[in-house]
């Protein structure tokens, strides 16, 4: 299943190009991390991060990577995909979209709706005065591998 609709390299200029334009620093070491970033497929965690930044940086530290993800989430370039029970990971398609998570294996894809329509029952939800700046779904159940009924071998 397609994860992202733009090639890695344009992946990497968006986020390269919005780092200069909002005056982030362009270390080595987040350069390195942007061009993982652009290059990563569904939704790595900050350990498959650091372990990928590695194979360019050996020496680059845990602290460093995770410091410059942090930035980046603040900044909004990136966002964090967060699951109870699970280690958050990062969302690096800046294309509207939603998720498919497997209950068994727990992997995500990206999901593109045609449409979600948001109608909030004021009767029930008391967020009078709030802005909606953005609609997130999350779909629930058994990805196909995970539904293929398991062969056993008999004992």
């Amino acid at each position: 299943m397609k994860q992202h609709s733009r090639p890695p390299e344009l992946r990497y200029d968006r986020l390269r190009d919005e780092c200069v334009r909002r005056g982030l620093r362009l270390t080595p070491q987040r350069d390195v991390l942007l061009r993982v970033l652009g290059d990563a497929t569904g939704h790595p965690t900050a350990d498959d991060l650091v372990q990928q930044v590695r194979e360019v940086l050996p020496t680059v530290s845990h602290a460093t990577v995770y410091r410059n993800l942090q930035e980046l989430v603040r900044e909004g370039l990136i966002r964090t995909l967060d699951r109870a029970g699970a280690a958050a990971q990062f969302e690096v398609n800046p294309d509207d979209h939603h998720h498919f998570v497997c209950r068994k294996c727990g992997k995500v894809w990206d999901v593109y709706l045609a449409s979600v329509d948001v109608k909030v029952n004021r009767r029930r939800t008391e967020i009078d005065g709030f802005q909606i700046d953005r609609r997130e779904v999350q779909l629930h159940g058994l990805c196909a591998r995970c539904r293929r009924p398991s062969v056993r071998k008999p004992a």
